[in-house]
Formats: C-alpha cells, structure tokens, sequence
C-alpha cells in the first residue's frame, strides 16, 4: 500500500486517481488536504469551548469553598429540625389512634412511589460514567455514519456533565435556601398543632410525613462534605475529557468529509469527461512497442486468477454464446 494515501488500496486509489503517467500519482495531495482540514477542524473545535471550560475551572474552586462554608453555617439549624420533628412525631402519634397513624403511613408510602415514578429530582452524584478511552481508540475504523453516531453520543455524555455541573456550582445556595424553607415549615407546624382542640390531626401528621421526607434529602445525596466534592470534581473532568476527546473525534470527521467531498469531486470530474479519459487511459496503457507495462502490468499482477481463467494466446474459445474471456454488464447491450 502506498503510504501516500492510508487506509485506500490500490486499487480502491485507481478508481479516481488514475495518474496521468506511470510516475505522476497526485492522489497523496488530496489526503494531505483532508489532513490538515482535520487539524484546524479539532483546532477550531477546541477554541470554541475553551472560554467555557476556563470559566467552569473558575466555578469550581468557587463552589468547593462555598459548599463547605454553606454546610458548617446550617449544620445547627439541621440538627434543630431532626429534634423538631421528632418531637412532633411523638405529639401526633399520641394524639392520633394506632389505625389512622397506621392507615396515613400506608398513604404516605404510596404518594412517594408515585412521586419516584413522576420523576423526583434525583439525590446524590448527576454525573454518568465518563470512560471515553474506546470511544477514542476505536474511531479509526469509523466511517461517517458511524462517526457522527460516536459524536453525539459523546457529546451526549458531556453535555449532561456539564448540566450536572452547573446544577452543582448553584448547591452551596439551594443548601441554605433548603434549610430555611424546612425550618420554616417545621416552625409553622409546631405552631398548628400546639393548640390540640383547633388543629386538624390527620392533616399535620400528613405534613409531618412530608417535612420528614424533605428533612432525609436535606443535603441532597452527599453525606459528607468530601462526597460533594468527588461529584464536583468528577462532573469538570468529564467535561474537560469528554471536549477533548470530542475535538479528536471532530478532526475525524473534517477528514472524512473532506475525502468523501474530494471523491465526489473527482467523480463529478471524470462523468463530465469520460470520452477524454478512455482516450488518456488507453494511451498510459497501451503502448504503440513492447506491450502493456505499468498500470496494466499492475492489474495483471492483482488478478492472476483471472488470468490463468483465460488460458494462453492462441488457444480457441469455447463456444458458448458468450465471451470466455470477457463477460459484460447486464445492463450493457454493447
């Protein structure tokens, strides 16, 4: 194979690349092109979100400070509200009889399977798995279908990361705003019941059952503040990896394109010219002394099978209504 132009044989090459003499093969030219389409490609590609991945940089050493400033400032109030509830837990049930207690938990377990299935936002860590070394290893043997498929899949991943991300960078505030809303809420509860002859029982121990539920997602799935941290830290690495891989798998695809444009080109050139070249190419092939060498040598090679098919010079053909040596097109009425 001719390092000129990698990944075409031959005789894949020969198809739009005939040269015009035996020593003449510009068909590395076009390649070069595409190659260096691919670099600005990835370039490009590049430039286009470095300003966004400076400024996610910045956001994150921004929210790993926030965060654990933000949890040490609520921790207090957190632990105030667990006590709250647990006293308003032993208020009602004391209030209530054992079947409505037991008949509103049995409710309450229900809303919150609905609630799972209509979508509850998802606690803890929002990033996907971010292992892209097969997506860029193996894109070599891609063709442009398969390439596009790989992109958007790729970037699928990336953009989620990202979105996580920005959901993360905003939770130092949402932690804070969480907790006042909850102590709110408790507070107001306390209030309602604190007068048993005018409250509504079963509608507090409904509430109850809710602020319960909202005080278990107070710190959003993260344990401890390192927990936060690692997910922070996992959502700009995958978004950092994934644009980088992306900007490889983007000059690819500027290659491909360009060598599947310089194909297209190339045949749009040789249907508009087609008597021209069965006369350029009879006259490479065809020498007026010492018989076919070159190009037709080179086919002779590629296809010794046909050739010994054909037998020696001389020998008579059977007759079969067709030629033995030669079969033509179906559609062909030459």
């Amino acid at each position: 194979m001719d390092s000129s132009y990698p990944g075409q044989s031959r005789r894949e090459r020969r198809e739009h690349h005939a040269p015009p003499c035996e020593q003449c093969d510009l068909s590395g030219m076009d390649d070069l092109a595409c190659e260096s389409k691919g670099v600005a490609d990835r370039a490009a590609y590049l430039a286009r979100y470095a300003d966004a991945l400076k400024e996610r940089r910045a956001a994150y050493d921004t929210a790993r400070a926030a965060y654990t400033t933000a949890r040490t400032a609520v921790t207090a109030d957190v632990a105030n509200i667990r006590k709250e509830l647990h006293q308003l837990r032993e208020q009602l049930r004391c209030q209530l009889d054992r079947h409505t207690v037991e008949c509103l938990d049995e409710a309450w377990h229900d809303v919150a399977e609905r609630l799972e299935h209509c979508g509850e936002p998802r606690t803890g860590c929002c990033v996907e798995e971010c292992d892209f070394d097969d997506e860029r290893e193996s894109c070599e043997d891609d063709d442009l279908d398969e390439l596009t498929a790989r992109i958007a899949r790729v970037d699928r991943i990336v953009t989620a990361a990202e979105a996580c991300f920005t959901v993360l960078a905003g939770e130092p505030g949402a932690l804070t705003q969480r907790v006042a809303d909850l102590k709110a809420a408790v507070t107001a509860l306390l209030a309602a019941v604190s007068d048993p002859t005018t409250a509504d029982l079963r509608h507090a121990y409904a509430t109850l059952r809710w602020l319960w539920h909202r005080y278990d997602d107070i710190w959003w799935g993260f344990p401890r503040v390192h927990d936060f941290h690692n997910c922070l830290c996992q959502a700009l690495t995958c978004s950092v990896t994934g644009r980088r891989v992306l900007g490889i798998l983007t000059g690819r695809l500027g290659v491909l394109t360009c060598r599947k444009d310089a194909a297209d080109q190339r045949c749009a050139m040789l249907r508009a010219h087609v008597v021209e070249e069965i006369l350029e190419a009879c006259a490479r092939a065809c020498h007026p002394e010492g018989g076919g060498k070159g190009e037709r040598e080179e086919v002779e090679n590629e296809s010794e099978g046909e050739k010994e098919e054909k037998g020696s010079v001389g020998e008579p053909r059977a007759e079969t209504g067709q030629s033995a040596d030669r079969e033509e097109k179906p559609h062909s009425t030459w």
